[in-house]
């Protein structure tokens, strides 16, 4: 083989060599949105989109404080809890003072 002809083979190389990073880049960077915006997903169930709005938690409030005050009367405040721990992909109900949850609206709400 001549040197032009490596040198051929080379480039060529070199050019499929950078298409697959690219490529990789690509998948790599879908990846991250993905998982940026599937917190957000996660408010859709098997019966529809969920409405959601936003909570920033006070000095003293938890997770089972808050959803006693919004599990309907005769629901069961520990559904409300697993519930609002999946919304918001939390691996316990510790929450801590200024952090923003996820929470269904409710309607009547300002």
């Amino acid at each position: 083989m001549h040197a032009g002809a490596r040198w051929n083979a080379d480039a060529r190389w070199n050019a499929w060599r950078d298409r697959i990073v690219i490529a990789m880049l690509a998948v790599a960077m879908s990846c991250v949105a993905y998982s940026v915006a599937a917190p957000a997903l996660e408010a859709d169930s098997a019966t529809g989109p969920m409405e959601v709005t936003c909570y920033t938690v006070g000095p003293g409030d938890t997770l089972w404080s808050y959803a006693q005050g919004v599990t309907p009367h005769g629901g069961n405040v520990n559904d409300t809890v697993d519930e609002l721990m999946r919304l918001n992909q939390l691996d316990s109900p510790s929450l801590q003072v200024g952090q923003r949850i996820v929470v269904p609206a409710r309607h009547g709400d300002a």
